[in-house]
């Protein structure tokens, strides 16, 4: 009798690991691939920002000098994007690790319930 509810859980097991697998990897598919992409442009107008601020800040271009304020609306418009992508990964990481927590959640603690695991989820232990 013991062999074959050991032979159930460890199928329950086995099929709990296999959907977990699977929302590890549409969480990895939805956030580290947008985020990546959006690091790329982030680091372009990073590169630009330190390219027109490197002659404001060394003296270079100082202010009354031809061209000053076209690198200062440069500066300010790299900023701006600066920002823009900043806050964009933000709310992206924000939404898709709420969508995970809340998946996590439909899909139930493991067979044999660990306490580990309710504690990250839920922020304390069902047991206390």
């Amino acid at each position: 009798m013991n062999e074959s509810i050991d032979a159930e859980q460890k199928q329950q097991v086995a099929a709990w690991n296999k959907q977990c697998g699977k929302l590890w990897l549409k969480y990895f598919a939805l956030v580290l691939v947008p985020l990546f992409i959006l690091m790329l442009p982030f680091f372009q107008a990073l590169n630009y920002f330190m390219a027109v601020t490197g002659p404001l800040v060394s003296g270079e271009m100082a202010y009354g000098q031809p061209g000053y304020y076209e690198y200062q609306a440069a500066k300010d418009q790299s900023l701006i994007i600066l920002a823009a992508l900043v806050v964009l990964a933000a709310v992206h990481y924000y939404f898709c690790n709420r969508w995970c927590k809340k998946a996590v959640r439909t899909l139930g603690p493991p067979p044999g319930d660990s306490s580990k695991w309710n504690r990250w989820v839920f922020g304390k232990s069902r047991n206390s």
